[in-house]
Order: structure tokens, then sequence, then C-alpha cells
């Protein structure tokens, strides 16, 4: 387990992820799931910015060589 250190919050903002929490949830509990949340969500978004740029010739090649990796794959069972 990583070693506990003191962050300053306002009181405010204290409150706010208490309210975030369910019943027994450490304020710990709530911070690391709002930070997965948000990696979740910047994850996604930086996907979803990668296939809007992503050219036809990009993606006829993407989809060739993933058809490749299923038959590959196929062949193992």
């Amino acid at each position: 387990m990583a070693k506990a250190t003191t962050m300053k919050i306002t009181t405010e903002t204290r409150d706010r992820l208490r309210a975030l929490g369910a019943d027994g949830d450490s304020l710990e509990d709530v911070v690391v799931t709002a930070l997965d949340a948000y990696e979740s969500q910047q994850f996604w978004a930086a996907a979803e910015a990668a296939a809007a740029a992503e050219t036809p010739d990009q993606r006829t090649e993407r989809q060739r060589i993933e058809a490749d990796v299923d038959s590959w794959m196929d062949g193992l069972r």
C-alpha cells in the first residue's frame, strides 16, 4: 500500500467528495473511483479523436490486420 500523505482541500470539496461516496466509502475510495472514471473518459475521448482522424486508407489497412489476427486466433482454437 502506498504511503499516506496529506492533501489540503477545502471543506466544500471534502463535502462534495463525501456526498459522492456510498455508505462506508472512505474519502480515498471516492477519489480513486473518481480518478478511474476520469481516466476512462480521457481514454475514450482519445480513442474517438483517433477514430475521427483515421483516413480511409488507414481504416482499410487496420481492418485487414484485424481480420488477419482474427484468422490466426481462430486457428489456435
